[in-house]
This record gives structure tokens, C-alpha cells and sequence, in this order.
């Protein structure tokens, strides 16, 4: 395969990878269940066990954002490594 094609598919699958990574830790895991939290206490119907898994799913969306970001990198590596040039 041509250089410059490996080199453009390894960029679309990094920035695939990024966007996936940027929505699944950034928006379900943070901002939706926040967005329930406060939405739930406004009416009144807040439980213990929501406010629980909210705080859960904050604290662990770093960790999926970033293994989501991993494997976009590790397949986007796996295309075109600039190394096997040398």
C-alpha cells in the first residue's frame, strides 16, 4: 500500500479513536449522568444508589476515555509506524 494512503488511514483511525474516546468518557460518562443527578434532585426523585453510580461512572470515565484512546493509537500504529521506514 502507498505511504501516503497508510499515513491517511492512520489518521482517520486516530481521530475515530479520539472522538469515540472524547463521547464515551466525556459525554455518557460524565455529563449525562450528572445532567440525570441534578435533574433527578430537582424533582425530587434522587435515590441513593443513583447518586452512587453517577459518582462511580465520573470517577471512571478517565480510565474508559483512555482506553478507548489507547486502541485508536494502537491501531493507528499498527497501519503505519513511521519506525518500519528506518
Amino acid at each position: 500500500m502507498n505511504r501516503n494512503i497508510k499515513i491517511l488511514l492512520a489518521s482517520m483511525i486516530y481521530i475515530i479513536g479520539l472522538i469515540a474516546a472524547v463521547y464515551v468518557g466525556g459525554w455518557i460518562m460524565i455529563l449525562k449522568p450528572i445532567r440525570g443527578t441534578i435533574t433527578a434532585y430537582t424533582v425530587g426523585t434522587l435515590t441513593l444508589p443513583q447518586l452512587i453510580v453517577a459518582i462511580v461512572k465520573c470517577i471512571c470515565s478517565t480510565t474508559v476515555a483512555g482506553f478507548i484512546w489507547c486502541l485508536g493509537y494502537i491501531a493507528s500504529n499498527s497501519v503505519y509506524d513511521s519506525r518500519d521506514e528506518l
